[in-house]
């Protein structure tokens, strides 16, 4: 299927991350692993730290009703955004206002979305919960993302799998070896060179899968 761009409107939520090139390789690679996901039968799918809301919004056109969408962001406009986008489209998702997934129960999602704060900064500048927190990733970009590994495990369910946005700075292979510890393979869906960056689609998946 060609999957079409969310409609999404920023113009009343000045401190929520616009769209970008990592943002447009996520929907691309949803798209690429679309008879994958319609095999998995998902029943409960999260995206973590939504900003604007279209790739939640992107995976609801591929699944439709057969699923039921989350997402959470620790900048409250970007929650309201989401709820935006969702409604510009007419697809339901359920938004909450949290740090990555912190108040929801173990073992609870057969997906789960992250396009994380990747870029390489001090340790200082992952703090607060405004703008910056859509792109700051503390040390090798890679602070927040650690902080989800040791969880991704607990949060899926037996068949669940995580798609992750990864910047070759962030070292994936240091990812995939901490995933494969937890008992995760690994698969690359797409890559994508833009200037600047070299920026990964990798899914995560249980090795018995």
């Amino acid at each position: 299927m060609v999957l079409e761009t969310p409609k999404y409107n920023l113009d009343k939520y000045p401190e929520v991350y616009d769209p970008r090139e990592d943002t447009f390789l996520f929907l691309d690679a949803l798209e690429a692993d679309t008879m994958f996901l319609l095999n998995l039968k998902p029943k409960i799918a999260v995206e973590i730290g939504s900003g604007s809301g279209i790739v939640i919004t992107g995976l609801a056109f591929i699944l439709q009703k057969s699923c039921l969408y989350f997402s959470t962001d620790i900048n409250y406009q970007a929650c309201l955004a989401t709820k935006n986008s969702a409604s510009l489209n007419n697809v339901s998702v359920e938004c909450s206002n949290m740090d990555l997934l912190t108040g929801f129960n173990h073992n609870m999602f057969d997906i789960i979305l992250f396009n994380p704060p990747y870029v390489v900064t001090d340790s200082e500048e992952i703090s607060g919960n405004g703008l910056n927190c859509a792109w700051a990733g503390g040390v090798n970009g890679r602070e927040i993302i650690d902080k989800l590994l040791c969880n991704i495990s607990e949060l899926l369910t037996s068949k669940g799998v995580c798609y992750m946005v990864l910047l070759k700075e962030n070292k994936p292979e240091e990812v995939v070896n901490v995933m494969s510890r937890f008992n995760f393979n690994s698969e690359i869906v797409l890559q994508r060179k833009i200037p600047g960056e070299h920026l990964y689609i990798y899914k995560f998946f249980r090795i018995n899968q």
